[in-house]
């Protein structure tokens, strides 16, 4: 049986960019093909993968009862493996409702956790979301948000709890697990030195000349230039783009005062232990 590495952070914060990354350096530095990320691994929350895994219909069962056979899944999926697993996890660190975390301590050989200011997080969710900048600062402050909830459709994913942005951090900071924190800002500023220490983090063998072409194969430029070529399946239907501007203090351009205030209230305490206040 294999174990997994989570690549988990709060939407918004550089997941999708660590994996093109780590795809782009298991080809020695290729461009990566965005739509199809074998080697990164897929999302924790597939609901096609649960059901195949299970041999259940998801639709049958309450969002309880599949927070419940999430870890179910996992316990399959590592059985199955012949190499460890990484996997995309937008959840906050939290126990089932059996009481159980939802990610197996057993199953899991660390995790990296993606985070960025929450002020740039309100604006890029805003657009992903397409919703107004103040909807976006609710949802972040909102201790029971959910993703993937909706019951007009059966969404490709299954229904994950984020909690609030500060709640999501301090679970996985605060998990009974090794962990890799990656601030989102050092990724922008050193991109080598900090991809440098997820790759050692999951153990993968890289010299500093692999890590800089793949570095240089996912900065944003070439990224928007495929997505605008091939299109990218992560990129909700309606919004114009999925890599949007990829710096650091956009915020400063798009919120007001007020809007400031709100999210430096409500998330004060995570913002000054990260050094964003």
């Amino acid at each position: 049986m294999k174990r997994y590495f989570w690549l988990a952070s709060y939407p918004k914060s550089g997941n999708t960019w660590l994996r093109l990354f780590l795809e782009s350096l298991s080809h020695e530095g290729a461009t990566p093909d965005i739509n199809a990320m074998a080697f990164s691994g897929g999302h924790a929350a597939v609901r096609d993968e649960f059901e195949r895994l299970l041999d259940i219909e998801s639709n049958d069962l309450t969002d309880e009862e599949i927070t419940r056979a999430r870890p179910r899944m996992y316990e399959l999926e590592a059985q199955a493996a012949n190499a460890p697993l990484l996997r995309k996890v937008h959840d906050a660190w939290e126990l089932t409702p059996a009481g159980e975390p939802l990610f197996p301590i057993e199953l899991t050989l660390g995790a990296i956790y993606l985070v960025r200011d929450p002020r740039d997080v309100a604006v890029s969710l805003a657009h992903h979301m397409r919703q107004s900048l103040d909807q976006a600062i609710e949802r972040m402050s909102n201790p029971q948000a959910m993703m993937s909830m909706s019951k007009r459709f059966i969404p490709k994913q299954l229904p994950q709890r984020l909690t609030s942005w500060s709640g999501h951090v301090e679970s996985w900071l605060e998990a009974p697990v090794g962990r890799l924190l990656l601030k989102y800002e050092d990724m922008l500023s050193d991109p080598e030195a900090h991809f440098g220490a997820a790759v050692r983090f999951l153990g993968i063998d890289a010299d500093r000349d692999k890590i800089a072409a793949a570095v240089e194969a996912v900065a944003f430029e070439r990224l928007r230039s495929e997505e605008k070529a091939r299109g990218f399946v992560e990129t909700p239907p309606g919004v114009e783009g999925f890599f949007r501007r990829g710096i650091a203090g956009g915020w400063r351009e798009s919120l007001t005062p007020a809007q400031v205030t709100r999210i430096e209230t409500d998330h004060a305490a995570v913002m000054r232990s990260l050094n964003y206040l």
